[in-house]
């Protein structure tokens, strides 16, 4: 049974376009820095003329508990092109904390944060960028280092076009190493398994949700399920449990899977709403948080990865890209 919110707003930011991701920073110190994303498309003037689209980069800081003021402070916003997505790396690297950032022109964005200590206090600055997806949008990203590892980083990125993008990254400059047509419409989401960065997972707007061996070459997906009856656009793999990935869909369904049998899920879970954002709870390999379209947010109980079941349905807005946000704190 689905749980009444008891949460209330501590404070409301405006951030005048509209906040389509958000992501905490998971590198220690930075753990109270929050970056949010925005995306608005303006419509053409006259027949011919065609939209355009603009974005903002904001960084914000959170407040110690038992703070009179409100508890998120803004540090710094960027006009930028429209941003689709962003995640920061799971860890340090040379340059301190680094942010992803994927746009509307079809660029990867690399930016550092500056420690606080420093003069100025704590900002973003840029590192690197590549166009990964000409005249196209760039949808989606997503690091290899999620279990920690910084031995050999990448970043995987899709593409409006069905396009995906896997790139490296050494001394700062980013470097594409494959690129291929993945799906048929909008890749809208792309995914390392932590656990073997090897395997990239992809999700279309053409319904399937696909697995690639890096290794053997884009030339044909490891499997190709279309187990989801609508576009899937969320997909992440459990830092915790090796082989366990959830996938969610414009079909309203959580989906768990076992990387080592793809032909059926292990579980299913209806949220009504489409699933834009998952995350796995940072500590809790059970727990995973879906942002529902036109419906709230969910947090699911992954009972040792044989059920999947609801267990709290907060009231509030519909776009929930920020209780995803909040999840990722540590």
């Amino acid at each position: 049974m689905a749980w009444k919110s008891k949460t209330r707003n501590l404070q409301v930011v405006d951030t005048e376009l509209s906040a389509d991701t958000v992501e905490w920073c998971p590198v220690a110190p930075n753990h109270d820095v929050l970056a949010c994303g925005t995306y608005q498309l303006h419509e053409g003037v006259g027949e011919e003329a065609p939209p355009s689209r603009t974005g903002r980069l904001y960084l914000f800081e959170f407040g110690q508990e038992g703070s009179m003021s409100p508890p998120l402070t803004e540090l710094q916003r960027v006009d930028t092109a429209a941003i689709l997505d962003l995640k920061w790396c799971h860890v340090p690297l040379p340059g301190g904390a680094m942010l992803g950032l994927a746009a509307a022109t079809g660029e990867l964005q690399l930016y550092t944060l500056s420690d606080s200590q420093q003069q100025g206090g704590r900002r973003l600055h840029p590192l690197s960028s590549l166009q990964v997806a000409a005249e196209r949008l760039a949808l989606s990203l997503d690091w290899s280092t999620g279990r920690l590892d910084s031995s050999d980083v990448r970043l995987v990125c899709s593409d409006s076009a069905g396009g995906l993008s896997v790139l490296s990254l050494a001394e700062g400059a980013l470097t594409a190493l494959s690129q291929w047509k993945a799906h048929d419409f909008e890749a809208w989401v792309s995914a390392f398994s932590y656990w073997d960065t090897q395997l990239v997972y992809s999700g279309g707007d053409d319904c399937r949700l696909k697995g690639w061996d890096l290794r053997l070459g884009p030339s044909c997906p490891t499997f190709s399920s279309k187990r989801h009856s609508m576009g899937v656009c969320s997909i992440l793999s459990n830092p915790h449990r090796e082989h366990i990935l959830a996938t969610g869909s414009y079909d309203e369904q959580v989906l768990l899977w076992d990387g080592r049998n793809m032909r059926q899920p292990l579980s299913e879970s209806p949220v009504g709403g489409g699933v834009w954002r998952l995350k796995w709870h940072p500590t809790d390999q059970h727990l995973l948080l879906a942002a529902c379209m036109h419906n709230d947010f969910h947090i699911l109980h992954c009972q040792q990865a044989l059920g999947l079941g609801t267990l709290f349905t907060a009231s509030g807005r519909s776009f929930c890209n920020v209780a995803a946000a909040f999840l990722n704190q540590s």
